[in-house]
């Protein structure tokens, strides 16, 4: 059997070798109980402690991995400790330990050493974590599912546009999905959002076939007098069984893994509709991914680094300038940044590879990490392009993984919404949406704005629910640990929960949505008409509308119908007519019929509100405090992608809207699947 192992691979395993025996000479000047007679001493006990991993995960798998999960990382390093206590103590001349403790400081510490090596010589050691550890783990913890039929794994980049995409590719920032692309194996279909271009609404749409009456991520709820967000547990549970038919696209033994909603998932884990249900199927979780030394190191090595790195680069930022840096990005959205990226996507990576291993006949995975990063560091910047290489890294381990699934699979790589850059509105024009409405109802003071927090928050929230709301014995100790952390079954780590007394109180809510800006009157049943706004408030509508920084607003008149207003023209959506110039003319060619589908939901606002777009630039301010944000119309905030097999052809028509995207992909499964 010819071997073929490259110079380049001789080279780092060399130099590895070489670091890690270094770093024992220099440890034992720390660690009394450690001698290491000389450097190639050391180099040797560097293999012994690759042996000694070997001989702990063999040791653990079949022995030990029915412990609770919380003990998983405690007794990671006691047992590779004494691992390497008895490979270092009895099979390497020349090297001796006196005690447990000493052998615990050398695998902290050459794990973390491992993990850096990793990082700068760009090592990827996850393929033979997967094929040596996964695997087995699975095949202890799971039942595998054989079958020729393929299977289906949706990876969803988190408001990643098309031509942003494209762009990646083109410029090398994603080689694994160019190489697909270049031997003709995929192609980019591009498709169309609707009006609200954000999470909440898209994946209703994607995963349930169904995205009614959800005008925004968050919004008024005439009939329940309160604020209802896509981001709350509790909500998002509301919204899925409302509009559930069965038939999401993860239905009949699908996977969800870290998204909003689970598309009627039979297994769904750090899923916000499904993780205080703790009677929903989880599959083999992810506890027992952080059982390794190296794994857990490298974890937090990662964190380390991509905190770090947000400090030096909004440091950049803020020294050249850059007229579009928000406040939001203070010095400790680096640790939000650090919990998106490295730990969220390194988690769902290994849940997917892990239902891969088991056959799951389709599993959808979010990865939101640079949705999160672009918000705040701009949607062209040099680290988003940084945080593309890195997903695409990720894909690439699936495809490694797919090779050893007991199914074949297709994978399908798609977004569900851009984004589009601009300043705040507050920035551009120096007033908030909330004090603008205020001023023009004349300084009435009875004005909420209710902004919501960080949707990363909303994600450690989901993490630790998931965590205390099992049947087992470490969601007992979670549970007394986060107990005043918890209301009704979910952690509140953050303030996430909105102040719906206050926005009761006042007469009025404002929220922002990217470039959408919703407005209601609080206390009344039924939207408002324009004749009724006009009555109360006769500075408000024209006021709005006339702004510099605003597009159009919608609203419903009781003589004309729904009624969009433009600075000098008009278009009344029930009959498709326009007066004056068209104030939808730079917002696509299915402005009308977005919002024609908006304004016919229960909880359409009052007044919508939409920034000016710009087609030149292709830029608009956004509501929120972000650098490039989604939510409205306007720009590549509107345009997603899937990038497919050719040989699972989207048809010959446009995709457009979420519920759109659903009917393809469900097409897909049922044809392969024979749903």
């Amino acid at each position: 059997m010819k071997i073929n192992i490259s110079l380049g691979r001789i080279i780092q395993a060399v130099s590895i070798l070489v670091v890690q025996g270094l770093t024992l000479l220099l440890l034992q000047r720390f660690l009394p109980g450690l001698q290491v007679d000389s450097l190639l001493t050391g180099m040797l006990a560097a293999v012994g402690f690759t042996l000694a991993q070997a001989i702990f995960w063999l040791v653990f798998i079949n022995f030990f991995s029915w412990l609770p999960v919380i003990l998983y990382p405690i007794f990671t390093f006691l047992l590779t400790g004494l691992a390497v206590m008895f490979v270092f103590g009895d099979l390497i001349p020349g090297v001796a330990i006196d005690s447990l403790s000493t052998a615990l400081w050398i695998t902290v510490t050459l794990s973390v050493v491992n993990a850096i090596l990793g990082a700068v010589l760009s090592l990827d050691e996850d393929a033979s974590f997967d094929r040596n550890v996964t695997a087995r783990m699975v095949k202890k913890k799971g039942k595998q599912i054989k079958s020729d039929q393929p299977g289906f794994i949706f990876f969803e980049i988190d408001g990643l546009g098309e031509a942003l995409l494209r762009r990646a590719v083109a410029e090398g920032h994603m080689p694994f999905l160019k190489s697909w692309l270049d031997e003709g194996k995929y192609t980019i279909t591009g498709w169309e959002t609707d009006f609200t271009s954000q999470t909440g609404a898209m994946q209703t749409g994607i995963l349930m076939g169904n995205n009614w009456n959800v005008p925004a991520y968050r919004w008024w709820d005439r009939a329940q007098q309160r604020i209802v967000m896509s981001g709350d547990p509790r909500d998002a549970q509301m919204i899925e069984r409302t509009l559930s038919t069965g038939r999401g696209l993860l239905s009949d033994g699908g996977a969800s893994r870290g998204n909003m909603f689970s598309g009627d998932a039979t297994e769904s884990i750090l899923t916000m509709s499904t993780v205080m249900d703790s009677k929903h199927e989880r599959g083999p979780g992810f506890y027992f991914y952080l059982f390794s030394p190296y794994i857990l190191a490298r974890l937090i090595s990662r964190f380390i680094i991509e905190v770090v790195k947000e400090w030096v680069q909004a440091w950049q930022q803020k020294r050249r300038k850059d007229k579009y840096r928000v406040k939001s990005r203070g010095p400790f959205y680096a640790f939000l940044r650090g919990f998106m990226g490295p730990l969220m996507q390194d988690l769902a990576t290994f849940m997917v590879i892990s239902d891969m291993l088991r056959g799951v006949p389709a599993v959808y995975a979010l990865y939101a990490g640079y949705d999160d990063l672009a918000h705040f560091a701009g949607m062209t910047s040099p680290e988003v392009f940084e945080a593309l290489y890195d997903v695409d890294r990720y894909l690439a381990r699936l495809h490694r993984a797919a090779q050893s699934a007991p199914r074949p699979y297709h994978i399908v790589l798609l977004s569900d919404h851009g984004q589009t850059l601009g300043l705040t509105f507050q920035n551009a024009y120096g007033v908030s949406l909330e004090n603008l409405v205020d001023g023009l109802m004349k300084g009435s003071g009875d004005v909420y704005a209710a902004q919501g927090t960080d949707e990363t928050w909303e994600k450690i929230n989901v993490v630790l629910t998931q965590s205390i709301n099992e049947d087992t014995r470490t969601a007992r100790m979670l549970r007394s640990m986060l107990k005043n952390k918890t209301d009704a079954g979910m952690v509140q780590a953050h303030g996430q929960e909105e102040d719906n007394e206050k926005a009761r109180k006042s007469k009025v809510v404002v929220m922002g949505s990217g470039s959408a800006g919703l407005i209601y009157f609080t206390g009344k049943e039924q939207r408002q008409t324009l004749e009724e706004i006009s009555e109360a408030y006769p500075d408000l509508l024209v006021g709005l509308v006339q702004h510099p920084g605003v597009g159009f607003i919608l609203v419903k008149s009781s003589q004309n119908g729904s009624t969009v207003l433009g600075k000098n023209g008009f278009y009344f959506l029930d009959d498709d007519r326009v007066e004056g110039t068209n104030p939808l003319a730079t917002y696509g060619p299915n402005a009308a019929r977005h919002l024609k589908r908006e304004t016919s939901f229960d909880n359409c606002p009052d007044i919508l509100v939409n920034t000016v777009y710009d087609p030149q630039t292709q830029e608009m301010c956004g509501f929120e405090d972000q650098v490039s944000h989604h939510g409205g119309l306007g720009g590549p905030q509107n345009y997603a992608f899937v990038a497919h097999p050719v040989t699972l052809p989207a048809g010959p028509d446009p995709i457009v809207t979420a519920e759109g995207l659903y009917r393809v992909l469900r097409g897909w499964r049922d044809q392969a699947q024979g749903g």
